[in-house]
């Protein structure tokens, strides 16, 4: 979930649309935000300054309670006058989230901060196209992760669930069992939850589909509805119509792009453009779209992108020109 998408559920919270389940996603979406994308998300010196929102003070109070519950902080109350120029965001982030973020940064909780539990740490790893990076996390868990793509992750474990988010782009995950802890992963369109497993799951920003296919074991899907998925199978999420369907696939295919290999079956010259534009790190001008139409089927190993372009050539009647990192297809 985005930044953008972030504020349109506090929106929709604070207006009382979300569901328990939709409060939790943004719960754990707002609990694996950097410190950056805090300061970017809820700007609390700005709104000081400007003593632009006032807040209900049940609110305030209601937000300091549940403050002071969780931390066992029984010193005395803060003025709550402070509060009524907090922004209407950062309100909500305590209130949904239970964070000392702001309380600490702006000085409204007084006593000894070693009795104040810290929030989760996380990290955030970014790949840039044409490169590959692998993580493994304390649990023992292995993650591949594609060019184009940032994966945010805590320090440690705590709590129930082991999650992770996949914020965009594409990652092979090799989860290391335990029943006790499930593990999560949320992206902006889907939440898988598995066990222990091998799956794959591609959702970058700029495609209209994003997916999800096992290699191993089992894993539930969520995008709106659920889907169960086993091994051979997978999902496909039209970003566009929000739907999702079911289909089988190729096991040997799943975490073809970990081995250098780029598979393609029965596949429009898009989808072959937006894997080749993360593999090599190359931007796509195609100046027909009627080229669109043209499908593949081929299988390209450890092959240079000019190789790649001229196969792709002698199977259609498309031409090309390489210019540095870009090509125009017409």
């Amino acid at each position: 979930m985005d930044l953008q998408g972030i504020r349109k559920q506090l929106d929709d919270f604070a207006a009382g649309k979300l569901t328990p389940s939709e409060k939790e996603d943004l719960q754990q979406a707002l609990a694996a935000l950097t410190e950056e994308e805090r300061l970017e998300l809820f700007p609390v010196d700005d709104y000081l300054q400007q003593g632009k929102f006032e807040l209900p003070e049940d609110e305030v109070t209601a937000a300091m309670e549940r403050v002071r519950t969780a931390t066992g902080y029984s010193g005395k109350r803060t003025v709550l006058s402070q509060w009524k120029k907090i922004s209407q965001y950062a309100a909500m982030f305590i209130l949904v989230s239970g964070s000392l973020f702001f309380l600490w940064k702006n000085g409204f909780i007084a006593g000894n901060k070693k009795n104040v539990q810290v929030a989760k740490r996380y990290h955030t790893m970014r790949v840039p196209d044409g490169n590959h990076g692998t993580l493994l996390l304390p649990d023992g868990t292995r993650i591949t992760v594609n060019g184009g793509s940032e994966l945010s992750f805590p320090e440690e474990f705590e709590g129930s669930e082991r999650i992770v988010y996949l914020k965009e782009g594409e990652a092979y995950f090799e989860i290391a069992q335990d029943a006790e802890h499930p593990f999560i992963v949320n992206t902006q369109q889907l939440k898988v939850q598995v066990l222990g497993t091998s799956f794959s799951i591609r959702d970058y920003n700029n495609e209209k589909k994003a997916s999800v296919f096992v290699n191993s074991g089992r894993i539930a899907v969520t995008a709106g509805t659920s889907l169960e998925l086993i091994a051979g199978t997978g999902s496909i999420l039209d970003k566009d119509k929000g739907t999702i369907i079911k289909e089988e696939t190729d096991i040997s295919n799943v975490a073809a792009w970990i081995r250098g290999e780029c598979i393609f079956q029965d596949a429009g010259l898009q989808e072959v453009l937006q894997v080749l534009q993360h593999k090599y790190a190359i931007q796509f001008e195609v100046k027909d779209p009627e080229l669109l139409k043209h499908r593949f089927t081929a299988t390209f190993r450890n092959n240079s992108i000019q190789s790649v372009m001229q196969q792709l050539k002698l199977m259609s009647n498309i031409s090309y020109t390489i210019t540095d990192n870009h090509i125009i297809i017409q």
